[in-house]
C-alpha cells in the first residue's frame, strides 16, 4: 500500500498542497494530500473528502461527500504549465482556489 501512495504522490505532486478560497468573503484554506490509495481533500477542521478521478481527465476529480454533496474539482495550470489554482463546483455556485504553498 505504501509503494501506491508513493506513485500517486509523484503523480498528484503538481496538485498537492494549500488552496486559499474566497468563501463568501471568509478566506477557507483547502489542503489535498494522499493517502490510503487515493487522492484526499478538505477544508481546515472539516471532514476530508476522496476526490475519484474523471475519466480521460488529467486534472478533474469529483467528490461524494459522506453527507450526500456532490462536487467537481478540477485544478487549473498557468501558461508554464504549473499547477496554480483549483476550481470547485458545487450546487451550481463555482468557487475558486489559489494554490499558496505546496
Amino acid at each position: 500500500e505504501q509503494e501506491g501512495d508513493d506513485a500517486l504522490k509523484k503523480k498528484y505532486a503538481p496538485l498537492l498542497g494549500e488552496y486559499e478560497f474566497d468563501a463568501e468573503g471568509q478566506v477557507m484554506l483547502v489542503s489535498f494530500w494522499v493517502e490510503n490509495g487515493g487522492l484526499w481533500g478538505g477544508p481546515e477542521g472539516q471532514e476530508a473528502a476522496e476526490l475519484t478521478p474523471v475519466e480521460g481527465k488529467e486534472f478533474q476529480f469529483e467528490i461524494n461527500t459522506s453527507d450526500g454533496m456532490y462536487m467537481e474539482v478540477e485544478f487549473v495550470k498557468d501558461e508554464s504549465g504549473k499547477v496554480v489554482k483549483c476550481t470547485v463546483l458545487t450546487q451550481g455556485m463555482e468557487m475558486e482556489g489559489i494554490k499558496i504553498k505546496k
